[in-house]
């Protein structure tokens, strides 16, 4: 009996990360619909947001749904770019969008204290993270067989660990340098669909990608949701081409649209999993 009932408190566990990593973003959702209609008006991309009365619910938004996707454990190469995902995660949510504009505006004793706050995020963030990884290493919960598998994940593992390290080294020269963090948010932004990405691909059931099928039989629905964020990213500059303001906007709905999806489809996949 009481094995019974570790095995349904895992599952009910597992279905209620799923589920918030379905029902948190809807936060964000209704706070722009309100302010839009209130204002007549939507912003020319998610992240700016940050600056407006939505800021509190996408900081709120993006720390959680960071933390849930590091929480969330799942196949090999998924859990690391999970992982990776929910790391980048917090730096956008954390440094704001234009933050070189905003400091433009404010006295200097404001500026001072605007980057120390970013400064002891950034530092609070990078700790934490190093203690994580410090953690999967005395567990054994560490990406080296993610990267190991087979030729095509030890390209994206190392791919993706390249990138990281090149980002770190950018918030650490930000952090030193403490005057706009010029292109850590958008680099973290891009990062982290790319991360989401690569979690995708992991189901597509190969094995090449992953050395079991994870797939549930509808490897498809995940060949049409990785080309459909291709498109979406295409779409940006021609958007952008087009005159279209909100492009950018338009373009991170998208992605976000795209990966609830996937998650949609895992919730179904996976309900009755024992984990």
């Amino acid at each position: 009996m009481a094995h019974t009932i570790q095995r349904s408190q895992g599952r009910d566990t597992l279905r209620y990360v799923r589920l918030m990593l379905l029902v948190v973003p809807l936060l964000l959702v209704v706070a722009i619909v309100i302010y839009g209609l209130v204002n007549q008006r939507i912003e020319d991309s998610l992240s700016s947001y940050y600056l407006g009365p939505a800021r509190d619910l996408f900081v709120a938004m993006l720390v959680t749904t960071g933390a849930l996707l590091v929480v969330y454990s799942g196949e090999e190469l998924e859990d690391y770019a999970l992982n990776l995902a929910g790391f980048y995660a917090m730096f956008v949510a954390l440094v704001p969008t234009k933050l070189g504009e905003t400091l433009s505006t404010l006295a200097p004793g404001d500026q001072s204290k605007l980057i120390l706050s970013v400064r002891v995020a950034i530092v609070a963030v990078l700790v934490v993270s190093a203690a994580f990884v410090w953690l999967g290493f005395k567990t054994a919960r560490t990406p080296h067989q993610a990267l190991a598998h087979s030729s095509l994940t030890k390209t994206l593992g190392w791919i993706s660990t390249a990138l990281l390290t090149v980002f770190v080294a950018l918030l650490l020269f930000r952090a030193i340098e403490g005057k706009t963090f010029a292109w850590v948010h958008a680099s973290a932004a891009f990062l982290l669909i790319f991360s989401m990405g690569i979690a995708i691909a992991s189901h597509l059931g190969h094995a090449p990608m992953c050395p079991a099928d994870t797939s549930g039989g509808t490897p498809n629905r995940y060949r049409v949701i990785l080309g459909l964020m291709a498109l979406g990213l295409i779409a940006w500059p021609i958007l952008l081409i087009a005159g279209v303001d909100e492009a950018l906007f338009i373009v991170e709905w998208f992605q976000i649209g795209l990966f609830a999806y996937f998650w949609y489809v895992e919730s179904r996949r996976l309900w009755d999993s024992i984990g």
